[in-house]
């Protein structure tokens, strides 16, 4: 998958191995059986996320990019596991709306790995999409400190800010946020419990 996301001109910013194995870790200790990623990019998350899941398991990833869309549909087929995942292309935001409007089956896991700026609106569909004991996992969220700064001006950072403290604030969402240091410096993942 990494392979063709390369040549396909894909920026290398997918999860790292370890970030992928500690994902498909937390959908395997809840026992997920439907998962909703924001965030496909070339489709490698989704196959560490996929694997975790049973026969009758079903993801649904989205990316706003059609190429993305292309590439990580591609790879998931590639990889067998096109009978479980449907790639959506669009607008993930509007996406999930729709999701909500249809009554879609709650989902049991979250991983949001997408335009930060919009991860308010991503926070509180997860909350209408999901269930008690649903995984909501946020990566990108330390950004080498970046989250610390109150006066923060980068609209991803604020954003970021704004889900920590809603979880922090909220009687029906329990979280922390696990650091990470690696191949791309320091970051980490927000872990959040629907109770």
């Amino acid at each position: 998958m990494l392979q063709v996301s390369a040549q396909e001109n894909l920026a290398p910013i997918n999860v790292t191995e370890l970030q992928g194995k500690q994902i498909s870790l937390l959908a395997r200790l809840i026992g997920a059986r439907r998962i909703l990623e924001v965030g496909s990019l070339g489709g490698y998350s989704a196959l560490w996320l996929a694997k975790t899941l049973p026969a009758d398991g079903r993801m649904v990833t989205i990316d706003n990019n059609p190429v993305h869309a292309l590439v990580a549909a591609g790879n998931i087929k590639e990889a067998g596991l096109h009978d479980r995942v449907e790639v959506r292309m669009g607008n993930a935001a509007e996406q999930l709306e729709e999701m909500i409007e249809e009554g879609a089956e709650p989902f049991d896991f979250f991983f949001i790995d997408a335009d930060q700026h919009n991860n308010v609106a991503y926070f509180e569909s997860c909350l209408r999409l999901g269930h008690s004991g649903s995984l909501i996992v946020f990566d990108n969220v330390v950004r080498s400190g970046e989250v610390r700064d109150p006066e923060a001006a980068n609209p991803a950072v604020r954003a970021t800010q704004q889900v920590m403290e809603l979880v922090g604030s909220r009687d029906d969402v329990d979280g922390v946020v696990f650091q990470t240091v690696g191949k791309r410096g320091h970051d980490g993942m927000l872990v959040a419990r629907i109770v």
